[in-house]
């Protein structure tokens, strides 16, 4: 009987060993496949110096640029596109890269928008947020442009100015013409997080 029990128990014990390996191999496996993954995701990216400007509405011909796969999809934002239909494209990523990776990606909306991703080096996600204002639009008597600025220190500053009039059957009223900019402020820090300040109106 002891002898019975006794095999039970290192059957068990084997058992439980093997699986413990499995799972443990299993999830090295990932881990290898991930890290290759992000190394062709990153490589994708052209290099880009700062200080860097961007003007959103001419950098829309994206006919040039290979589109991100699905698989490079998991280490970017995708809420609120329809991956099936939907392009992402790489713009470029920042020259510094002895601590974090920055990307620049194009998100679809009505014209492309660049947002912004840091990673650690092992290819966690530290941040992704928009850079542009988005206030930029074709209407009667409303003209805007925008620019996105990142600088050597990695601050950041994003703004739209704009000119915007009530409009009546004969077009933009010159009266009520009104000369404004909308922009946000941010930073990368050392640690790789983007921070974004909220939209802010200021009268020109």
């Amino acid at each position: 009987m002891k002898l019975k029990i006794a095999l039970i128990t290192l059957i068990s014990f084997l058992f439980v060993n093997c699986k413990n390996d499995t799972t443990t191999s299993n999830k090295t496996n990932q881990l290898i496949s991930k890290s290759n993954d992000f190394k062709s995701f990153i490589k994708k990216f052209k290099v880009l110096t700062l200080p860097l400007i961007i003007n959103p509405m001419e950098i829309q011909d994206v006919e040039n640029l290979t589109p991100l796969t699905k698989s490079d999809f998991r280490f970017i934002n995708i809420h609120d596109i329809e991956p099936d239909l939907d392009k992402i494209y790489p713009y470029g990523i920042l020259s510094d890269t002895l601590e974090t990776y920055k990307i620049i990606y194009l998100f679809p909306s009505e014209i492309y928008l660049p947002r912004i991703a840091t990673y650690k080096k092992n290819g966690e996600k530290i941040s992704d947020e928009n850079l542009s204002v988005g206030d930029c639009g074709s209407d009667c008597g409303f003209t805007c442009k925008e620019t996105i600025k990142i600088y050597k220190d990695l601050k950041i500053y994003s703004v739209d100015s704009i000119q915007s009039a009530e409009c009546d059957s004969l077009g933009p009223k010159e009266s009520t013409l009104r000369k404004y900019i909308h922009f946000k402020n941010g930073s990368i820090n050392k640690k790789g997080k983007v921070n974004i300040s909220q939209i802010i109106e200021q009268n020109e």
